[in-house]
C-alpha cells in the first residue's frame, strides 16, 4: 500500500471547535484540534497530524498566535507534510489568511485556512465538511505554492480578495467582484486561476508596529488622525469613499503628517473596484497620492493595515 499524503492541521479554536456552555451558548475554542477531529468522526484519505496552537475565539487571536502558525507550518513541511490546514474562528479568518500569505511562503506545499459558521453540535453544521474540504485542497498538487487559500462552503478563495460576507449563513465568505478561485466537489479540486499574491515578508517577527484605521464618513473628524499618531501609531490606513476620497478637511492634517514621515495607505470601503484619480476636488484620490499616500486596490482596510505593518517592520 503506498504511503498516504501527510497533512498537518494547526488548530486555533473558534466556532468550529466549540462546546455548549452551561447557559446554552457556544464556548468557542473549547476543543483541542485532536478533540475536534475525533468529534467530527471524519474518514480521511491522508495521514493527519494535529497540533493545537491556541484555543481562542478569533477576536482574541494575536500576532504571536499567527507567527506561531507560520513557524509550525514551516516545521511541518520540513518534516514531510504536503500541506497545512489552519482552523480558527471566522470573524478574523480573512485577516489571518492575508497575514499568513504575507509572512509564510510554502513553495512546495499547500496552505489552507477554514472555519465554521455553525458549531459542531448544531444541526447542519458546516464544521465537518469545511475541515474535510480544506484537508483535500491542502493535499492537492494545485495548491502547492499557491499561497494562503481559504476554503469555505465548497469554494476556494485567495487570501487577498476574500472577505466574510455573512454573519451566519453557511456561505459565509466570498470574493466580491472576482468570485472564487475554484471549487471542491468531494475529492475533485478545481483551481480555475492562480492567486494574485502580494509582497512576501518571511523574516518578520510578531513585534509589528501599530497601524490605525481611520474611516472616512460625512463630517468624520480630522482630529482622529493626529490623535492616532500622537498616541503611538506608526502608520495610518485611510478607509476612503468610492474611488478613494476622504473629507476635504482631512487634507491639511494628512499633509502635515506626511511631511513628518508618517506612512499612509488608502483603501475603498466599497465591496470591489480599483482606486483611481478620476476626480479633481479637495480630498480626492489624486491629491492623496500626490502626498505619497499608498493606494491599495481591492483589499480591505484591515488587510491594508496588515500590509503596511509588514512594510514598516521590513523597512520598506
Amino acid at each position: 500500500m503506498p504511503d498516504q499524503t501527510k497533512i498537518t492541521l494547526l488548530a486555533l479554536g473558534g466556532t468550529i471547535a466549540s462546546l455548549r456552555s452551561n447557559d446554552g451558548r457556544a464556548r468557542a475554542g473549547a476543543m483541542t484540534g485532536a478533540e475536534l477531529i475525533t468529534a467530527l468522526g471524519l474518514t480521511l484519505d491522508v495521514e493527519l497530524e494535529v497540533l493545537t496552537i491556541a484555543q481562542k475565539a478569533s477576536n482574541a487571536l494575536t500576532f504571536e498566535d499567527l507567527f506561531a502558525v507560520r513557524d509550525a507550518a514551516l516545521r511541518a513541511v520540513a518534516d514531510g507534510a504536503a500541506g497545512v490546514v489552519v482552523s480558527q474562528g471566522t470573524d478574523t479568518l480573512e485577516d489571518s489568511a492575508f497575514l499568513l500569505d504575507l509572512i509564510c511562503d510554502l513553495p512546495r506545499a499547500g496552505l489552507v485556512l477554514t472555519g465554521a459558521q455553525r458549531v459542531p453540535y448544531a444541526l447542519g453544521s458546516d464544521a465537518g465538511p469545511n475541515i474535510r474540504d480544506a484537508i483535500t485542497v491542502a493535499a492537492a498538487p494545485e495548491a502547492r505554492g499557491a499561497g494562503a487559500l481559504l476554503v469555505f462552503d465548497q469554494e476556494i478563495h485567495e487570501a487577498r480578495l476574500v472577505r466574510k460576507v455573512s454573519s451566519h449563513r453557511l456561505r459565509g465568505f466570498g470574493s466580491p467582484g472576482h468570485g472564487a478561485l475554484g471549487v471542491i466537489d468531494g475529492t475533485f479540486v478545481d483551481l480555475r486561476r492562480a492567486a494574485s499574491r502580494t509582497e512576501r515578508f518571511p523574516d518578520l517577527t510578531p513585534a509589528l508596529p501599530r497601524v490605525d484605521i481611520l474611516t472616512a464618513a460625512i463630517e468624520a473628524s480630522p482630529l482622529l488622525l493626529r490623535a492616532s499618531v500622537d498616541s503611538g501609531a506608526r502608520g495610518l490606513v485611510l478607509d476612503g469613499l468610492g474611488r478613494g476620497q476622504v473629507p476635504p478637511d482631512w487634507m491639511a492634517e494628512i499633509a502635515a503628517l506626511r511631511a513628518e514621515g508618517v506612512p499612509m495607505a488608502l483603501t475603498s470601503s466599497t465591496l470591489s473596484g480599483r482606486l483611481a484619480p478620476d476626480y479633481d476636488y479637495p480630498g480626492c484620490q489624486a491629491e492623496l497620492t500626490a502626498l505619497g499616500v499608498l493606494s491599495c486596490d481591492e483589499i480591505t482596510a484591515r488587510k491594508a493595515r496588515l500590509w503596511l505593518m509588514c512594510r514598516i517592520a521590513a523597512g520598506r
